[in-house]
């Protein structure tokens, strides 16, 4: 027997000793406390050689960052010879037991190990002398990925199918190269969050010391597969990563990196990453005239998912300049050149011809400088305008922007932004002048109005997806004035935005009114009052609207067709609202008030009017000669049946009920 208390030195030692002894005895034990080299070390050691066959126990095996215990290796049949000693069929118990085998050639010193734990899959291992000592070279054939799962860091998804092949070689002069290739590879985490499948890579890198460092390059090519990487989604189309650089005991330094996606292009970057902080503290990235219309779909459209900018046509090229260093974002200097962008599906906005340069810096004041050919609001054109951006870190300050609309204008002022903690607030002011409403309600695809829009916005402030209007919003039209107050719009840039006001209408020209919509004809004037209103996706859900004739001497006159409609909303049995069958004779009628009440909620319109007469209410009381009384009959109507008789009436459907 024979104990050794400690000894450092190559694996390839361990073994020569161990079985040279055995040449002399039936029986041997050798005893090693600590054995340490690049990368690894063992403690525990316990060798035993017996009637031919050899058992080898270690009580903790360190390999970098992972460690196991209790390993043991048994080969029950030992070939010896005096040049080799080859053991062709073993046994390595970790947590499985695996078939092994190894043969060490004592005249060349060469060391292989090779382990079998599936049909079709190999990990082997030689070590053999080298310049300065020994040479390791590792070869995977169909090596199941599954297997390397516990030497990733535990908050990486794991690999759950997959082979890889190739090999790796680290020489003794501290060289190193590597080829592999993995095929059909997958992975996931518990979240469902981060998954990949089928995938194919490929990888080609090295390493030499130089000057104290390592100096080290790679190429990885994504050549097959899918990634959902939440949010984003990526298939492969042959991806390129090449990056090579320099790694010594402070840090990683990226001296050269490209990214290269075909049909989007190419980003070239650099920077510097502290092993001690395990912080990025220096970045460059660059990427020139790329294609926005990929790069939106691909990269930037998963992050706008809940948003109004997730289905866009776009258009034009990107170019950007960022730089990183430790305390985040430093600069960011994008250029666009002839971008656009344009709302698919629900054409809410357009945007085109943006070109211009965007030259933001964290501690530096700076000013972006875009001019945008043209677009639309609301199907409403808009003509070429030039913005002017005051940029002082994360502080945002607009100059005075005019930007045409139809025939007149939208004026910007006072717009200020800045990033809070959770989000960002903005606040701006301005006036609408100068439109006609012909061409605002052709463009609206409305009934055609005449007059001019104007309108004064008041400051309005965007907090936490929210816009809120402070103070009253006027707006002058039909010859009289609309005013929302209370005004709140919430997520505003979302699929299904909410608007809560309280809106008043003051004098409004009831025949330009009725006779734009073909509702026949009714003179006079009309005020009233929506409290509560709440609109989801633009469409009502909740309000109380109180409409009625508006005080003063006025001619007040209401026309058959009039009479007609506002019959047919009151539902059937509306028509015993005429009094007297020679009416039918008159073309016009007088009336001394009119009104309609409308609380609406959960998807249902309670009705009233100007005063109740069971087993109905007023909607049009008479005055006058010839005088006509309206009366409708039913109280709760559903909304979109309301909204269907109105559709109707308004297009001149509504079957006469006049005798």
């Amino acid at each position: 027997m024979c104990r050794q208390r400690r000894w450092r030195g190559s694996v390839a030692a361990i073994v020569a000793l161990l079985l040279a002894a055995a040449g002399y005895a039936r029986q041997f034990t050798l005893d090693i406390d600590d054995v340490s080299g690049a990368g690894f070390s063992a403690r525990g050691i316990r060798a035993v050689y017996a009637n031919g066959g050899v058992g080898l126990q270690i009580g903790a095996l360190t390999l970098g960052t992972q460690s196991w215990k209790n390993i043991r290796l048994d080969c029950a049949a030992l070939s010896l010879a005096r040049e080799r000693i080859a053991c062709d069929d073993g046994w390595l118990t970790v947590a499985d037991k695996i078939p092994i085998s190894f043969s060490y050639e004592a005249g060349m010193r060469v060391l292989n190990v090779a382990l079998k734990p599936g049909k079709h899959e190999s990990w082997s291992l030689i070590l053999q002398p080298g310049a300065r000592g020994n040479d390791l070279v590792v070869r995977i054939d169909g090596g199941r990925i599954e297997r390397l799962a516990a030497w990733l860091p535990p908050d990486l998804p794991k690999p759950g199918a997959g082979v890889v092949n190739g090999g790796i070689r680290y020489g003794s002069d501290g060289r190193m190269a590597a080829t592999l290739a993995v095929s059909g590879a997958a992975f996931s985490d518990a979240s469902g969050l981060h998954a990949g499948e089928k995938i194919d890579l490929s990888l080609v890198a090295s390493a030499a010391p130089a000057a104290g460092r390592l100096r080290w390059a790679a190429e990885l090519t994504w050549s097959g597969g899918e990634v959902f990487w939440q949010p984003v989604y990526l298939k492969s189309a042959r991806q390129q990563l090449t990056v090579g650089g320099t790694l010594d005991a402070k840090g990683v330094r990226i001296e050269r990196g490209a990214l290269h996606y075909p049909d989007i292009g190419s980003m070239a970057f650099s920077g510097n990453y502290s092993i001690d902080t395990h912080k990025l503290t220096d970045g460059n990235f660059s990427a020139q005239s790329i294609p926005f219309a990929p790069l939106y779909q691909t990269i930037l459209r998963p992050f706008l998912a809940d948003s109004s900018l997730s289905d866009l046509h776009t258009g034009g090229k990107v170019s950007a300049v960022v730089r990183v260093d430790e305390r985040g974002l430093q600069s960011m200097d994008i250029r666009l050149d002839d971008v656009s962008l344009e709302d698919r599906t629900q054409h809410r906005f357009a945007l085109s011809g943006m070109s211009g340069s965007v030259p933001w810096h964290a501690r530096e004041q700076t000013q972006a400088s875009l001019t945008v050919a043209g677009g639309e609001l609301l199907k409403m054109p808009l003509g070429r305008f030039a913005i002017a951006l005051g940029m002082n870190g994360m502080r945002f300050e607009l100059k005075p922007l005019r930007v045409p609309l139809l025939d007149g204008y939208l004026d910007v002022r006072d717009f200020a932004a800045r990033a809070g903690s959770a989000s960002w607030y903005w606040q701006f002011s301005g006036d609408i002048g100068g439109i006609s409403m012909d061409r605002l309600t052709a463009a609206l695809g409305l009934p055609v109005m005449h007059g001019t829009l104007a309108a004064r916005i008041p400051l309005v402030r965007h907090i936490q997806s929210s816009l809120r209007v402070d103070g009253v919003m006027n707006l002058k039209v039909f010859d009289g004035e609309i005013e929302a107050k209370n005004l709140v719009l919430l997520d505003i840039f979302g699929k299904a935005p909410r608007v809560r006001a309280d809106v008043n209408l003051r004098n409004l020209d009831l025949e330009l009114l009725t006779r734009t919509y073909s509702f026949g004809t009714i003179t006079g004037r009309i005020d009233a009052h929506i409290g509560g209103l709440e609109l989801v996706n633009w469409q009502p859900v909740k309000f109380d609207v109180k409409l009625i004739s508006s005080p003063g001497d006025y001619p007040r006159k209401i026309s058959q067709a009039a009479v007609q409609n506002i019959s047919a909303l009151g539902g059937a049995g509306a028509a015993a609202a005429i009094q007297r069958s020679f009416l039918q004779f008159f073309e016009q009628f007088g009336y001394d008030k009119l009104a309609w009440n409308c609380k609406l909620e959960n998807g249902i319109c309670d009705m009233s009017g100007v005063e109740d007469r069971p087993p109905g209410y007023v909607l049009v009381k008479g005055g006058g000669i010839p005088a006509i009384t309206v009366i409708g009959y039913n109280r709760k109507v559903d909304w979109p049946e309301l909204l269907n008789r109105i559709k109707r009436v308004t297009q001149g459907n509504s079957p006469p009920i006049v005798k």
